[in-house]
C-alpha cells in the first residue's frame, strides 16, 4: 500500500482538512495497520509509527500509541491535517486564552484541523491506541512548543528526513 517515492502524476494537489479526514477514515479501514508497523524498541513508552503513502501533496501515516505516549504540542509546518483513531483513544489538547481543552476521541472519531492548528495528542488511557494520520501539503516541519505561563513559547523544530 504505501509508496515508494513521491508522485510527480498529475491530480488532487490540494487538500482540505475534512478531506484529508475522510483519506484517515479510508485508510484506517485496512485491517493489516498493525503489522505494517516496525518492530517494537527497547523503549516500551515510545511510539511506533509507518508512513503508508506520500506524495508533495499528500502524507499518511499509522501511528501506535503505548499507554502514556505523546507528542507534546507542536504544529504541522503549514500543512493542513486530520486524524482518526482506529483502537483505543486519544486525547488531543490545545491551549485556549491560556487554559488547556482536552477532547477525548474513540475508536472511529477523527480531528481535522487547518495550516495553524497547534496541539498534543496523547494516549490517556491503559492499552495501546492505533491511528491514521493525514496531511496536506507533506509534512516537512514540526515546531515543538513549551507550555510557560499559559503561553506556548517555540522550543524545537524537527525537519524531514532528519528526524522521521
Amino acid at each position: 500500500m504505501a509508496l515508494a517515492r513521491p508522485s510527480t502524476l498529475p491530480g488532487v494537489n490540494t487538500f482540505t482538512p475534512v478531506q484529508l479526514l475522510r483519506v484517515a477514515h479510508l485508510f484506517a479501514s485496512d485491517p493489516d495497520l498493525p503489522e505494517l508497523l516496525p518492530p517494537r524498541s527497547e523503549d516500551p513508552g515510545g511510539r511506533r509509527w509507518h508512513q503508508l503513502a506520500e506524495t508533495h501533496h499528500l502524507q499518511l501515516w499509522v501511528i501506535e500509541w503505548p499507554p502514556g505516549a505523546g507528542t507534546g504540542f507542536h504544529d504541522h509546518g503549514g500543512s493542513r491535517g486530520a486524524f482518526t483513531v482506529v483502537r483505543g483513544a486519544l486525547t488531543e489538547r490545545q491551549v485556549v486564552h491560556g487554559v488547556i481543552h482536552e477532547r477525548r476521541l474513540r475508536e472511529g472519531e477523527g480531528r481535522a484541523f487547518g495550516a495553524n492548528h497547534l496541539h498534543d495528542v496523547v494516549n490517556t488511557g491503559d492499552v495501546a491506541a492505533l491511528s491514521v494520520h493525514a496531511y496536506s501539503p507533506r509534512l516537512d516541519q514540526m515546531t515543538h512548543y513549551d507550555l510557560v505561563d499559559g503561553e506556548l513559547v517555540p522550543s524545537g523544530v524537527e525537519q524531514r528526513g532528519e528526524s522521521w
